[in-house]
């Protein structure tokens, strides 16, 4: 009975020994020792045009000392996503940049004494020529926009109309006025027979100049005959207001043969500078002042 109790307890402290060995925590091992350094990474030595693709800068240096500058990554185009740091064996720091990188430059490239090679990101049996853009197509329109529409085109439409309607009623509206004026005008305004009297009035109160005389009294008869009988009148010649027969039958018998004396006297000093005595040009003031009498209404 001794026996078997001795065994067992020899027995529970070797499993109590194994199991205490077994809990005891490991230490980890110490990362092997890198080589000092700065090296570029890249996942693969192809890369496509334009694609981009993950660089990897990593510098290896002693615990305390500065780390070196980037190398240069030209020609690609490179943008930094993350910076870690670690250590390695022998108290070393290690520095992992990782970039995101493109290449624009086909063939093989050469960045920082690693060699890429770029290849075109178009098919192998693409000419390169640029793709035209297709027929567009027709934007399809919603019921409302297409009554939107028609309600603008109608609304511009009646727009429209209303304003040639009223710009038509002001043009009417002014004519009309412009009616009214002249004919207010007119029947303010004293007869034509009534004003060439005060013009030969105002004319009698002149000195006497023969010359100017039979100017002014040629022009006071043409004007009292275009407004009178004949709109023509003063840009007429005298022979031609003579023979005019219309003219004749207007003014009569008597002042007709007024008119055939008094004109060819007027022409004969306004042209011919013909002397004429006082006592003659003031005669024919009263044979155009006859004229105008007999003539009027």
């Amino acid at each position: 009975m001794r026996r078997r109790t001795t065994r067992a307890s020899v027995a529970a402290l070797i499993g109590g020994s194994l199991l205490a060995t077994c809990r005891r925590p490991v230490s980890p091992a110490a990362s092997p020792a890198r080589e000092y350094g700065t090296t570029l990474a890249v996942a693969s030595g192809d890369v496509e045009f334009g694609v981009a693709f993950p660089l990897t800068v990593t510098h290896v240096v002693r615990s305390g000392a500065p780390t070196p500058a980037d190398p240069s990554l030209a020609p690609l185009v490179t943008r930094l996503e993350a910076t870690t740091t670690g250590s390695g064996g022998d108290a070393q720091v290690v520095l992992e940049r990782r970039f995101r990188a493109w290449a624009f430059t086909l063939g093989d490239v050469d960045v920082s004494g690693t060699r890429l090679h770029v290849r075109s990101s178009l098919p192998a049996d693409d000419d390169g020529r640029p793709e035209l853009p297709e027929e567009l197509l027709a934007v399809p329109r919603s019921r409302r926009a297409a009554w939107i529409a028609a309600l603008v085109a109608l609304g511009a439409a009646l727009g429209a109309t209303a304003l040639a309607l009223w710009m038509r009623r002001r043009k009417r509206r002014k004519r009309r006025k412009r009616r009214n004026d002249e004919t207010s005008a007119a029947a303010e305004r004293p007869p034509a027979g009534a004003r060439a009297l005060a013009r030969l009035q105002r004319l009698r109160a002149k000195p006497l100049d023969v010359a100017a005389l039979h100017d002014e009294a040629s022009a006071l008869l043409r004007d009292y005959v275009e407004e009178r009988f004949e709109p023509r009148a003063p840009s007429r010649t005298s022979e031609e207001l003579i023979g005019d027969e219309a003219l004749a039958r207007a003014l009569g018998a008597a002042p007709r043969a007024r008119l055939v004396a008094v004109l060819p006297a007027l022409d004969r000093v306004r042209f011919g500078r013909s002397a004429v005595a006082p006592a003659a040009a003031l005669r024919l003031l009263d044979e155009l002042e006859a004229f105008v009498g007999e003539t009027s209404p």
